[in-house]
C-alpha cells in the first residue's frame, strides 16, 4: 500500500502542476489543454480529481514510505496534495456557480465575497503554487525515505 500510495502520490502532484502551469506554459501541450478544460466544465472529472486527493492525503498521512513516522512521515506532500484538493474544489464550486457566465453580483453575499477573495488568492499565486508542486513532486520522487518530504 505504502509504495501504491507513493505512485498516486507523485502522478497526482505532477498532473496538479500541469494544470496550474497550462495558462503559462502549455500552449503545445494539448493533453493538459484539454484536461483544464475538462476540470472547469465535466463534474464527474471533478469529482474524481476531488475525491483522487482526499484519498492521497489519506494514504500519505496514514501509510508513509518507510522509515517515515505515521502522520509526521509524508507530511509536505500531504499538505501540499490538499492544497490541490482545494484548488479543484474552488474550480468545481465556481464552474457550478458560472456555467459559463460571469458570477452575478449579489449585495453583501457571504459567499461571493469568500469566492471572490479565493479566486483572487488563487489566480494571482497560480503559477508560483505550479512551481512548488511540482518542486515536491520532484524531491517526493528523488528522495522517498526523507521524513517530513
Amino acid at each position: 500500500m505504502m509504495l501504491q500510495g507513493y505512485v498516486l502520490t507523485i502522478a497526482y502532484l505532477a498532473f496538479g502542476a500541469g494544470l496550474l502551469l497550462v495558462d503559462y506554459y502549455g500552449g503545445r501541450l494539448l493533453l493538459l489543454v484539454r484536461a483544464r478544460h475538462s476540470l472547469r466544465n465535466n463534474r464527474s472529472t471533478q469529482i474524481f480529481l476531488l475525491i483522487g486527493g482526499m484519498f492521497t492525503v489519506i494514504i500519505k498521512l496514514f501509510f508513509p514510505v518507510p522509515p517515515g513516522p505515521i502522520l509526521i512521515g509524508d507530511f509536505f506532500p500531504s499538505i501540499i496534495a490538499l492544497l490541490l484538493t482545494i484548488y479543484y474544489l474552488y474550480q468545481m464550486v465556481t464552474a457550478k456557480r458560472n456555467h459559463g457566465q460571469p458570477l452575478p453580483q449579489e449585495n453583501g453575499g457571504f459567499e461571493q465575497e469568500v469566492l471572490a477573495k479565493t479566486g483572487k488568492l488563487i489566480e494571482t499565486n497560480k503559477r508560483n503554487l505550479g512551481f512548488v508542486v511540482l518542486a515536491f513532486a520532484v524531491l517526493h520522487f528523488l528522495i522517498p525515505q526523507f521524513v517530513l518530504l
